[in-house]
């Protein structure tokens, strides 16, 4: 099935927003705001703060809040996930044309506390850990990815056309230096010699400028930045098949204009200016479809639900039959469930940016045939996503394993923080399970609270649930032990706390 494609940028002075679209839905969001740029890509002249052998890894300080993690021998994949390119940056390993690690490089020198070192950002800091880092470099270009210090030609998987791969593959090893790496990117299909051999020219360009601007910045400190966010879609993600690039800011669209004018003049009327009312997010869906991603329950068309949770080790994806209740037999019914919940599951992993290791639960199917239809499906979907993903076999209990390369914070850790009252978990203490710690507190007082007046401060709109058993068994206690309750309701109470103060008699 054709997809179109179209990118929607919202676009203002404290934040960038660019969705992308597939047949008018949000399958990706990336944001960019002036307050918390990525570091992915990134340059910089660090100095190791301290080695941790056992781990085979260090901790190098690079000027950000939190030292960054570096593994002292990484490999040489490294340098594509530092690109931030997914599946374009892979080699041609499934064709079975070359090894799936390119030839390692020159080893890498051993580092001491204290030295200066050059690294790359690999991924963003998440949570309370620092920046990933790799001594492997690799710069990006329209059409090629530059990795130094490495002797290997690389292809796209997605350049499939053989005669179009051994041209692409000619050209570049013909022009490639002793120690040059290159990763040949899906946009170059088609191109011309000349231009690729010009981005051959400019990355190489930009590595001598790089390596000049290290011997003169002080360590800790910033080396070479990145694109920001625009220019890297641009780079990245603006191709053939996107039918139409709308921006919402007059100055931008002249801007990202101006460059397509330049790259490829007979894509410029592909961007478009958005000049409605209403905000561009709202006027295509997107709102919407951002805040539904914040709820873990996605409803399916027929009926059907997933469920997805993220947590620190994994994430669950759990699918449904919900009140879809099928027109011909259970198996059916099931089957049809799986299948619909497929292209939804890869769409809000994409979407909801979740890397690692993901389990999906599917209902449980009996026949072989459905089992296998349910893979199949799995893995065509799994074609779109961009960020490099892979399924294992369905297991007997109706589990897929996969695993999807992260590529900074998710979508939820994006837009939120954990909330106070319940810490992240999204539960907080009942009515029942307050007063019974009430409870506890006052039988560990004893004797003491003989003539006490015991003062217990309640919002009021906790109050109501507070009646009944427990709080008979709180009253009980509080007039064996000698003492009086008083209660009072106060709106600065939190919710799901009882104030206690105790006041001796």
């Amino acid at each position: 099935m054709d997809v179109r494609k179209s990118l929607v940028v919202n676009a203002t002075p404290l934040e960038t927003r660019i969705a992308l679209l597939e047949n008018g839905q949000l399958c990706e969001l990336f944001i960019e705001r002036a307050t918390s740029k990525s570091l992915v890509g990134n340059v910089y002249k660090g100095r190791v703060a301290k080695l941790l052998p056992g781990m085979q890894s260090a901790f190098v300080g690079i000027g950000t809040a939190k030292d960054g993690f570096l593994y002292l021998d990484d490999p040489v994949s490294q340098r594509l996930a530092a690109a931030g390119l997914g599946a374009d940056a892979e080699d041609e390993a499934e064709d079975g044309e070359v090894p799936e690690e390119p030839p390692p490089p020159a080893p890498l020198p051993p580092l001491h506390e204290g030295d200066e070192v050059l690294v790359q950002v690999v991924k963003d800091p998440i949570g309370t850990k620092g920046p990933r880092l790799s001594r492997h470099l690799s710069f990006p270009g329209r059409f090629l990815v530059y990795m130094p210090g490495i002797d290997h030609i690389g292809i796209s998987r997605k350049i499939t056309d053989s005669a179009e791969r051994d041209r692409l593959r000619a050209l570049i090893r013909e022009h490639a230096g002793p120690g040059e790496g290159f990763i040949v990117r899906t946009a170059a299909i088609g191109e011309k010699d000349e231009d690729l051999l010009s981005d051959v020219a400019f990355l190489r360009d930009l590595w001598t400028e790089v390596q000049a601007q290290a011997t003169r910045v002080p360590a800790p400190g910033l080396v070479w930045q990145d694109l920001r966010l625009l220019h890297k879609v641009l780079r990245d993600m603006f191709r053939e098949e996107v039918a139409s690039f709308w921006v919402d800011d007059a100055a931008v669209y002249e801007e990202v204009r101006g460059i397509v004018q330049k790259l490829h003049p007979d894509w410029a009327d592909r961007v478009k200016p958005f000049t409605s009312d209403l905000p561009i997010f709202e006027a295509f869906g997107i709102e919407q479809e951002i805040e539904a991603a914040r709820s873990p329950k996605v409803h399916l068309r027929h009926g059907g639900s997933i469920v997805l949770n993220q947590t620190e080790a994994l994430v669950s994806v759990d699918v449904n039959t919900g009140r879809y209740v099928g027109k011909k037999d259970l198996e059916e019914t099931v089957f049809h469930t799986n299948m619909e919940a497929i292209p939804e599951i890869v769409r809000q992993l994409r979407l909801r940016n979740l890397g690692g290791i993901i389990v999906v639960d599917f209902i449980d199917m009996l026949l072989a045939e459905h089992r296998e239809e349910v893979m199949a499906r799995l893995q065509e979907e799994l074609v779109r996503d961009r960020n490099h993903a892979r399924a294992a076999a369905l297991s007997e209990f109706g589990l897929v394993e996969m695993t999807r390369k992260r590529t900074g914070p998710s979508l939820e850790r994006q837009l939120s923080h954990p909330c106070p009252a319940c810490a992240g978990s999204g539960r907080l203490p009942s009515a029942e399970t307050i007063l019974l710690r009430v409870y506890r507190e006052l039988a560990r007082q004893g004797d003491r609270l003989q003539g006490a007046t015991v003062r217990l401060a309640v919002h009021p709109d906790t109050a109501p649930g507070l009646l009944g058993e427990a709080r008979e068994g709180l009253l009980d206690l509080a007039r064996a032990l000698g003492a009086k309750v008083a209660w009072i309701e106060r709106n600065d109470v939190a919710r799901h706390t009882v104030g206690l103060e105790i006041l001796p008699g």
